[in-house]
């Protein structure tokens, strides 16, 4: 009997997907809706996943192969008809420091140990997902999540600045050097003058045409444009992204001969990608899910969807996502908050939007890269730090310490050590040391710690990220 049920559970993860589609095909009227949503989406993800790569510390052009397959296989394979599945901000760092920590700094090999992590995330979710442990994530502590992300979206925004200045790469232990700014490569103020303009333009359309909302959801599709038409036009002597490789990404297994690493530190970088990830994930698919329909003039919903979020299905979906992204030769990837809400506003009605949206990636990625060889890198800067900002929640911190001073005193904890360690350094064993991931191991610890008398109120993590509007 327990045979024939893993069995039906396996076949009901596999299909999902005919819970919805054959409707959608049916369908004049959502088949159009879904194309539209999908268009514009595309509009969205195509600069973003470029500006996620370089987060990552890899080529642009590994930022689209992320933005193909594994937005349409996440569609088809998880519970939300919403969730928008790509390159996140978040996920590209860790990504980054882990590729850092595994390859001892050498980049030659980041993409590779990237795509290596890809699977091993893909492979770890696939299986929480067949053996229906996903409601584990519904525990997590969210004031750490809190601490952790606050902190991490502040380091994003500073390793943004050399983008922002025109000067070369800036790593994470150079960030609070000053004198990094001041050696011999000046500031280049043609890159400020694009960063301010580029940054003025997107709060504009984002935030003060909000009445049209499929115009102010293309604030970063509007900043590229007018940023390499800028450049086109006008002489301009910053970093620009440069050549991208034409055509489809090769679809391969990762070479695991090159892995020549910590097995346990692959492990961890594995657990906490994953874990973070799939964190963010849930979250906007569970807070699209209880979202109202909009109404008609008469008062009446113009759809309901019947679809539940399901967090093992879920995980299947980005499991299986991540996987796709390491055999098209990328990075992991996660669902994005601010794609996933346009994705929902745009009138999507099903994940067939998100297949849409990898047939314009992939007709980019085929025909149109050479439009993108004079975008500066100070928009792609500006791009990651207009949408990790948000994340910065110092407020929601503060109220968390008035109103639950264990849980307060945790995320605040939780969000210094995830800014010092990586400054500070320390050396756990031979050739392993502190950074960024052992700060939200650490805020996990001194959860258990402070709640071990069983008096300690978490919050779910849905109720916590409903009551924020995030954007990544």
């Amino acid at each position: 009997m327990r045979i024939i049920n893993f069995l039906i559970h396996i076949r009901t993860i596999i299909f999902n997907f005919s819970n919805w589609l054959p409707e959608v095909i049916t369908s004049k009227n959502y088949l159009t809706r879904d194309v539209i949503a999908g268009a514009t989406i595309a509009m969205i993800i195509i600069p973003q996943s470029m500006a996620y790569a370089t987060l990552a510390d890899v080529e642009p052009v590994y930022g689209l192969y992320a933005a193909l397959l594994p937005v349409a296989i996440a569609s088809l394979f998880g519970s939300s008809r919403y969730l928008a599945t790509g390159p996140v901000a978040m996920v590209c760092l860790l990504t980054a420091v882990a590729a850092e920590s595994l390859t001892g700094g050498n980049r030659e090999f980041y993409i590779v140990y990237a795509v290596i992590l890809a699977f091993s995330v893909g492979a770890f979710q696939i299986l929480l997902s067949i053996t229906k442990t996903g409601k584990v994530f519904d525990k997590i502590p969210e004031h750490v999540l809190l601490g952790f992300t606050s902190a991490a979206a502040l380091i994003i925004s500073f390793s943004q600045l050399s983008k922002v200045f025109g000067l070369p790469r800036v790593g994470l232990e150079d960030l609070f050097n000053y004198d990094i700014f001041l050696q011999s490569n000046p500031i280049n103020s043609e890159s400020i003058f694009i960063s301010i303009l580029i940054l003025t333009l997107m709060y504009v359309i984002k935030y003060r045409f909000t009445k049209y909302l499929t115009f102010s959801n293309l604030a970063v599709f509007f900043a590229v444009v007018v940023s390499i038409s800028l450049v086109n036009f006008f002489t301009y002597s910053g970093p620009i992204v440069g050549f991208i490789p034409e055509g489809l990404p090769k679809i391969s297994l990762p070479d695991f001969d090159v892995f020549s690493s910590s097995i346990p530190m692959l492990i961890i970088h594995t657990l906490i990608i994953a874990f973070v990830g799939f964190m963010e994930a849930i979250a906007i698919a569970k807070q699209l899910h209880v979202k109202k329909p909009p109404k008609d003039s008469k008062g009446v919903e113009l759809y309901k969807n019947p679809t539940p979020v399901d967090s093992n299905q879920e995980l299947f979906g980005q499991g299986l996502s991540n996987m796709t992204s390491s055999i098209s030769g990328s990075f992991p990837v996660s669902g994005s908050f601010s794609r996933s809400a346009v994705n929902e506003a745009s009138g999507a009605y099903s994940g067939l939007s998100s297949v849409i949206t990898m047939i314009i990636v992939g007709l980019t990625l085929l025909y149109a890269t050479p439009l993108l060889y004079n975008l500066p890198q100070a928009t792609l800067g500006i791009i990651v730090i207009f949408a990790v900002v948000p994340l910065v929640r110092i407020k929601e911190m503060r109220e968390l310490l008035k109103n639950d001073k264990r849980s307060g005193y945790v995320s605040v904890l939780t969000f210094l050590s995830t800014i010092i360690f990586p400054l500070v350094s320390i050396e756990i064993f031979e050739g392993v040391h502190t950074h960024i991931w052992t700060g939200i191991i650490f805020g996990f610890l001194l959860h258990l710690f402070v709640s071990s008398d069983g008096t300690d109120d978490d919050r779910s993590l849905g109720e916590e990220h409903n009551n924020e509007n995030q954007v990544r």
